[in-house]
């Protein structure tokens, strides 16, 4: 699995892409990384980009998961995930159900548009598809 990322302080923003096979521990070492890196404490809000990645799981990696934003991200955040697929839309589905029951904010949706919207971003269309496809940073 290849991650990309970016934070934009000035906009209290962090998008990350991922692509290929998703893998649990890559996604748990990239965010232990991430919540390590002092502007973290500026982040308020996240875009996940979910378009690229491909996923298999048992229903014990989504308590996984919860448990790792419950446990490790600690903070309260709005995040968004880009979808694009069936089974990405799914899970992203199960993922925000279990989230409501910790009071844990999480939105997806299946274009970029909407994606600014609810993250209520100053982006166009144009510009946040381009920084999506040019992140900085690969974990």
């Amino acid at each position: 699995m290849i991650i990309n990322y970016q934070t934009f302080t000035e906009k209290n923003l962090l998008i990350i892409r991922y692509e290929g096979d998703f893998c649990i521990d890559k996604y748990k070492a990239q965010v232990l990384d991430i919540v390590a890196k002092p502007e973290w404490n500026s982040i308020h809000k996240i875009l996940v980009d979910l378009r690229s990645v491909e996923v298999e799981f048992e229903l014990e990696d989504i308590q996984t998961l919860v448990d790792i934003k419950k446990n490790i991200i600690k903070k309260e955040h709005l995040s968004v995930q880009l979808v694009d697929k069936p089974m990405i839309t799914a899970l992203s589905h199960l993922l925000q159900t279990e989230f409501s029951n910790y009071d844990l904010t999480t939105e997806y949706c299946s274009t970029v548009n909407k994606a600014i919207e609810l993250l209520d971003i100053n982006f166009n269309v144009k510009d946040l598809t381009n920084t999506l496809e040019n992140l900085e940073h690969t974990f």
